[in-house]
């Protein structure tokens, strides 16, 4: 029999197709094409770390996400010129993707190693006028990259669009009692940020500092660096003026400073206070009290004007012997900018004082278009003593009962018209203010507070995580019950131990 004519044993069975294992197959494939379309075209990223150190803080994608930003014609520029071998490189370039991310499309970031790219590093040099000595970030914000800036010529219009970092501003160091340094802080997103703020808007905002009235001055080089860090990433430069000598105030202020004043304002420097405050146009007015000077009539009497009564008073813990001046604060709801706080607690350092919101006179208020909102609350533990005693104690009939407001702020015109609305921020607080004292929380809810104030809500918003070490942030009683178990409780502890030992060994 030939092969042809073989048909195959009488008792096998031909297999027949399943029909339903091809549409499984067909429907895996469908799931397999699907899943790789959906992950080319959306893109997703988790960081999985505790400290949240791979990702940017809240106020940077807000700028990123801003109209300024949004609406350019061409993108930002960010030129990351680091060397591979620098410490955090990965950990920076992870931030600088997340730039791209929330950029969408509007930042172009270039990163390359000068030792490796040599050609590369010239063509930058000759650009932008740079020597690749050190690390160096470089923030294009004009509409032309490839343009050369100009360093001879007048017109250096474009040179206020662009801002170069050197790679040393990315670190925060910390002096140790040896007098070496340590690194503490990554303070890329920070800067880069600011950079980017500089750059897109290129011309600084101005506000001025009041002096010669005993508070701050030129001299008090701590302050106004805590002051000017804030102010510098919004872009505003701070000048300082005596509103003694001047009728009036500079058409380019958007803000005028009055930080700790010793002497009361006379009659001709209210009139200056005053005109700023009711001029045409978006004005901001910001006061800090120092609680042990309340000999301050004119001034005080203009804030009680505008809804804000500074109380002659110190806010101190109920059932305390002495003064205890670390106060538990809240940050209530009120204005839709400080959103990301509402709640949020703090510990406020020094003295302070009480305010109250109140207007005198409901009607007036309502002509003026005046609106109160607290910006930092007590809680109710918390009272305000009016007496100057050793040994303070809660009194109904002469102190003030919490929660008390330690800061507010006031907003004269229509809110739905920001053009033409002039903001009043009172703190009650200096110690705030101060670089050792103030908190992180504090120093980025000041930050959106100015923000706010200069007319730039999008810059507002918390910070990122920029520690390089552990930290732990621990409020008095705290510290106290580590000193006690450190110091008593431990090495008690270790001596009972020893003498059980002893006592054991001895029998």
């Amino acid at each position: 029999m030939s092969k042809s004519e073989f048909t195959g044993h009488p008792d096998a069975k031909r297999p027949k197709g399943n029909p339903l294992a091809w549409i499984n197959l067909i429907l895996l494939s469908i799931i397999v094409i699907a899943c790789n379309y959906i992950g080319c075209n959306e893109y997703g990223r988790k960081d999985l770390t505790e400290e949240q150190r791979y990702t940017i803080s809240e106020r940077t994608i807000n700028v990123l996400s801003s109209e300024r930003v949004q609406k350019r014609e061409t993108p930002i520029r960010i030129i990351f010129a680091f060397k591979r071998s620098t410490p955090n490189y990965s950990r920076m370039y992870s931030l600088l993707e997340e730039y791209i991310r929330y950029g969408k499309g509007k930042i172009q970031v270039e990163c390359f190693d000068p030792m490796r790219q040599p050609n590369r590093a010239r063509e930058i040099a000759q650009i932008y006028g740079v020597d690749f000595n050190q690390n160096l970030c470089v923030i294009d914000a004009r509409k032309d990259h490839t343009i050369s800036l100009k360093t001879f010529e007048e017109d250096k219009s474009d040179r206020k669009h662009v801002r170069i970092r050197p790679g040393a501003t990315f670190i925060k160091y910390e002096t140790l009692p040896d007098e070496t340094k340590r690194a503490v802080a990554l303070m890329m997103d920070e800067v880069v940020c600011s950079a980017i703020t500089e750059a897109v808007e290129g011309d600084m905002r101005h506000m001025y500092v009041v002096e010669g009235k005993g508070g701050v001055s030129r001299d008090d080089q701590e302050l106004l660096e805590s002051i000017g860090q804030i102010t510098n990433s919004l872009n505003i430069q701070l000048s300082w003026v005596n509103i003694a000598e001047v009728e009036m105030l500079p058409a380019n202020a958007e803000g005028l400073l009055i930080v700790s004043p010793q002497t009361d304002f006379t009659d001709d420097e209210m009139r200056v206070v005053r005109e700023f405050w009711e001029r045409d146009g978006r004005n901001a007015l910001f006061v800090a009290l120092d609680p042990n000077n309340t000999k301050l009539p004119r001034l005080y009497r203009f804030l009680r004007e505008q809804g804000i009564r500074p109380n002659a008073d110190r806010v101190l813990l109920r059932d305390r012997k002495r003064a205890y001046y670390d106060i538990s604060a809240v940050f209530p709801k009120g204005l839709n900018c400080t959103r990301s706080f509402w709640n949020g607690s703090t510990h406020v350092e020094g003295q302070s004082m009480s305010l109250t919101l109140e207007h005198g006179d409901e009607n007036m208020a309502a002509i003026r278009k005046l609106t109160a909102y607290p910006l930092l609350m007590t809680t109710a533990e918390y009272y305000g003593e009016t007496r100057n005693d050793l040994e303070p104690s809660f009194t109904p009939q002469e102190d003030r009962e919490g929660p008390l407001c330690l800061e507010a702020a006031v907003t004269r015109g229509n809110t739905r018209d920001p053009n033409n609305l002039s903001t009043l921020v009172v703190l009650g607080n200096i110690e705030m203010l101060s670089k050792e004292n103030a908190r992180t929380e504090q120093r980025d809810y000041m930050r959106t507070l100015w923000a706010w104030m200069s007319h730039r809500p999008e810059y507002s918003g918390k910070s990122a995580n920029q520690d390089l070490t552990m930290k732990i942030d621990l409020n008095r009683h705290s510290r106290n019950a580590v000193e006690y178990l450190t110091l008593i409780f431990m090495p008690l502890f270790a001596l009972l131990v020893a003498f059980a030992i002893w006592n054991v060994r001895r029998h």
